[in-house]
């Protein structure tokens, strides 16, 4: 049997029934619902089929991005306003969980 370590395991997605547990990422890692107003980030994944992927990246939204989270997060049901440079944009709570972010 082979042995995997920790930090070599995929975390789980996120889901109601099953919230991101900090065991699995450092603590600065989290969901973009999740991310608190006012901070900024870097988005480092997206768990989404590839169609709300290629929204995404439309919208200027990939892996690598930096941004601003103007308001909504910290769990709220509310829509979450970005800022990405000059351009601002909205995302539902539904989408704003499929992305992971670094503060």
């Amino acid at each position: 049997m082979i042995s995997v370590p920790d930090a070599d395991r995929a975390s789980p997605p996120e889901t109601p029934e099953r919230p991101l547990e900090k065991s699995f990422r450092s603590e600065k890692i989290g969901y973009l619902s999740r991310f608190p107003a006012g901070a900024a980030g870097t988005i480092v994944d997206v768990n989404a089929e590839s169609d709300l992927q290629g929204r995404l990246m439309g919208m200027g939204l990939f892996v690598g991005t930096r941004f601003r989270l103007l308001q909504g997060g910290g769990g709220s049901r509310k829509p979450l306003l970005l800022a990405v440079g000059e351009t601002r944009i909205a995302l539902g709570p539904e989408i704003a969980r499929s992305i992971l972010v670094e503060a």
